[in-house]
């Protein structure tokens, strides 16, 4: 669904030029002038008001009002398309073409079993590279000419909107009771702290490595999203991760891990380094200032063990 402000704007301005083109025309015609007698006669010319008949003027502002009225409709009043979601093998699937918007724009499932949403890209603009859920926590890329699935599961009946990475393009996913064929109200769902969605653990992954005053380092490059998504290190040891960020987009403006208090600002084209101690195995989610884009800490259990609590602050880049 495209922004209708604008839209809108355009559409008023054109039915109130329509409206006063139909009540004035100006024809310009010779209404007087000298017998030529030499080269040197000059020529008076003035222009005469022509009054058009009043069924052409009725005629001119009902087909401007008529214009106004079916773009309003259009843009405004028609109805997305929906779509019923298939279930197959316990899934419930449903295929979205990714064309100028999404088709269909609104998806109808039932609240508490998997849904999987496959992404059929076509458009090559920029802002379809990515579509987002975020009351689940998704943030995907889409392959241009490619098909990308998407699952998750909405566990309570609601309206949860999916989005283009630019907020341009929406559509909706409707999830439904499971004992009942209503739409039902809108529900929020809490945001964890630690990550428990497992249908959208990120799939990139890389282990920190040790130095040798036995601190855990890792780099994560934030540019679309952050790679590796997924930091795997142990517990009781000091964890030292360097944002590299080539992303320019506000989002990433700041750099959010909640279970250790971090908050910090990541600077275009800068590395910026966070340090800590995982006392717990778990796994702990980073995220950017808006809570879009997400990774994940993965913590495991080591045979190492110190005592102390978890401490964060910022190192100069």
């Amino acid at each position: 669904m495209v922004n209708k402000i604008p839209i809108i704007g355009s559409i008023a301005s054109l039915g109130l030029g329509l409206g006063i083109a139909s009540g004035i025309a100006v024809a310009q015609m010779p209404h007087d002038m000298n017998e030529r007698e030499s080269f040197d006669t000059e020529q008076t010319v003035q222009f005469r008001r022509i009054e058009q008949p009043l069924g052409n003027k009725i005629a001119v502002t009902l087909g401007g009002l008529g214009l106004i009225g079916l773009e309003l409709w259009w843009f405004l009043l028609s109805k997305p398309k929906s779509r019923q979601a298939t279930t197959e093998g316990g899934i419930q699937e449903v295929n979205v073409t990714v064309d100028g918007g999404y088709e269909p724009s609104q998806i109808v499932v039932q609240a508490g079993q998997p849904v999987r949403l496959n992404f059929d890209r076509q458009d090559a603009s920029s802002c379809l590279e990515e579509v987002r859920f975020p009351d689940f926590h998704i943030a995907q890329e889409l392959p241009l000419n490619r098909t990308t699935a998407i699952e998750f599961t909405p566990n309570k009946p609601g309206r949860y909107e999916f989005t283009c990475g630019m907020n341009m393009f929406r559509g909706v996913v409707e999830v439904q009771s499971a004992d009942s064929t209503a739409v039902a109200p809108s529900a929020t769902i809490p945001q964890p702290t630690h990550y428990t969605d497992h249908s959208t653990v990120p799939t990139s992954s890389a282990e920190a490595t040790m130095t040798p005053e036995r601190i855990q380092e890792a780099t994560v490059v934030v540019e679309k999203g952050y790679q590796p998504k997924r930091v795997i290190v142990e517990a009781g040891q000091p964890l030292r991760l360097h944002f590299q960020r080539k992303n320019l987009s506000k989002c990433y403006d700041k750099l959010l891990i909640p279970d250790f208090a971090v908050a910090v600002d990541l600077t275009p084209d800068q590395t910026t380094t966070v340090e800590f101690i995982p006392e717990q195995p778990g796994e702990y989610e980073f995220m950017c200032g808006m809570k879009m884009n997400r990774g994940v800490i993965e913590v495991h259990s080591s045979s190492v063990s110190k005592n102390g609590r978890a401490i964060a602050f910022e190192l100069s880049s």
